[in-house]
């Protein structure tokens, strides 16, 4: 089957609600601005929609068997010649609190593909604490999940109870209940169990949203100029274990502004690698991390590990 019938199998699917692009450009759902096209873009409305859309393209009646699951696409550089199917969740967005039995606490479930400011938000209006830090991160929670993304002290694993995944193998919707040794440093479970798609997870929080802290973080943010350019924020992980902060290293190997192509290493920041003029390519980011990371062996011995994830053939 071509593309197109298989577009149109969507578009007059009644099985399907939500989004079919063909050739989507994937820079624009991206932080850094990059990538090529989706020759299959499906943006569901719904868990029902988007376990149909998985149980189809996984049959015989699609033409290539790979599929990328995209969230907010902060963490992320796509191939510039793009990827055959991107399943979006960013609008399986749902936000809702139920209170639980212990003092003063709730239970906050949240779906995979709702984006931080909305959950700030919800936190805000409700007077819910315990996701301050993630004030201004970008990205979804299903993403923040995958990679156990850290900010200002907290991690996303934290304040976690469970989460719920559809197993891509037999199509049927798991629930994990979070064990402390699965989790560390920008390190997850779901980094391992695949192939399955978050689909939501359940959090604690508590009373009384914080909103002096989470006022600090965005002026945190913005005073390191996390918005200045495009970027897919840290581009290489610390190792806090040894005490290396990838940025002080990158600095003191004289790295910031060093550019491959249109992509350039902050020049305020030595792990962010920006998109500047929004002319950089995929291939541009990917060059210029590698040669940071050479350059930082051969001067400093330290072997940086990417923190941004490289999704493609070209990778």
């Amino acid at each position: 089957m071509k593309f197109d019938e298989l577009a149109r199998l969507f578009l007059d699917s009644d099985d399907f609600s939500g989004t079919v692009r063909q050739n989507e450009s994937l820079s624009k759902h991206t932080t850094m601005n990059v990538g090529g096209n989706a020759k299959l873009f499906l943006e569901p409305e719904n868990e029902d929609s988007l376990i149909f859309a998985i149980k189809l393209l996984k049959s015989d009646l699609c033409p290539v068997k790979s599929l990328f699951i995209l969230g907010g696409g902060s963490n992320v550089v796509i191939s510039d010649k793009g990827l055959d199917f991107v399943l979006s969740t960013r609008k399986l967005n749902s936000i809702k609190t139920e209170s639980t039995n212990f003092t003063n606490g709730n239970e906050l479930e949240i779906s995979a593909g709702a984006v931080w400011g909305s959950v700030i938000s919800f936190c805000r209006k409700n007077n819910l604490s315990g996701f301050e830090a993630f004030t201004g991160l970008s990205g979804t929670v299903g993403g923040a999940i995958f990679m156990n993304a850290s900010c200002f002290g907290l991690s996303a694993s934290d304040n976690l109870i469970s989460v719920r995944y559809l197993d891509l193998k037999d199509f049927q919707i798991h629930e994990y209940t979070k064990k402390e040794s699965d989790w560390s440093y920008k390190k997850s479970p779901f980094q391992t169990i695949l192939p399955f798609i978050i689909l939501s997870a359940k959090f604690t929080v508590t009373s009384g949203f914080d909103a002096e802290f989470s006022e600090k973080c965005i002026a945190s943010r913005k005073e390191k100029g996390h918005f200045l350019a495009p970027s897919s924020g840290s581009a290489f992980k610390n190792d806090s274990e040894n005490g290396i902060v990838a940025g002080k290293v990158i600095d003191e190997c004289g790295l910031k502004g060093f550019s491959v192509g249109g992509a350039q290493i902050a020049s305020w920041h030595g792990n962010f690698i920006i998109n500047p003029e929004r002319k950089a390519t995929a291939s541009d980011i990917k060059k210029l991390s590698d040669e940071v990371k050479k350059i930082v062996f051969e001067k400093k011995g330290i072997r940086l590990e990417n923190e941004i994830l490289f999704i493609g053939e070209d990778f």
